[in-house]
């Protein structure tokens, strides 16, 4: 699972004094069995398993885009409806697979 999640919520998290959090402060992309959902959404439609997931926060227009690197393709833009500072999240999930970040 990877996305956004709002400056109050990630100082939280940060200072170890919560566990899980409501998946409203946040919007995310998860991978869950064969499946992209979204925060909130339903799963999307017509989307393949990709290996590089890109993320693209445009603060002047207000959306989150995550799309597939290698396939130059989009597979959803969202309108960001949260004010103040954003940062970055991601959880590896518990199958034990390799997460990484990499550089733009």
């Amino acid at each position: 699972e990877l996305g956004v999640v709002h400056e109050e919520i990630r100082n939280t998290l940060r200072n170890n004094m919560m566990n899980s959090f409501q998946k409203e402060n946040l919007l995310s992309l998860q991978f869950s069995q064969g499946k992209y959902i979204l925060t909130g959404e339903e799963s999307l439609k017509n989307c393949k398993p990709c290996s590089v997931v890109g993320v693209f926060l445009d603060q002047e227009f207000d959306r989150l885009s995550f799309f597939d690197v290698e396939e130059k393709h989009l597979l959803k833009s969202l309108s960001l409806e949260f004010s103040g500072n954003l940062y970055p999240f991601f959880s590896p999930g518990s199958d034990g697979k390799w997460l990484g970040v990499r550089p733009v």
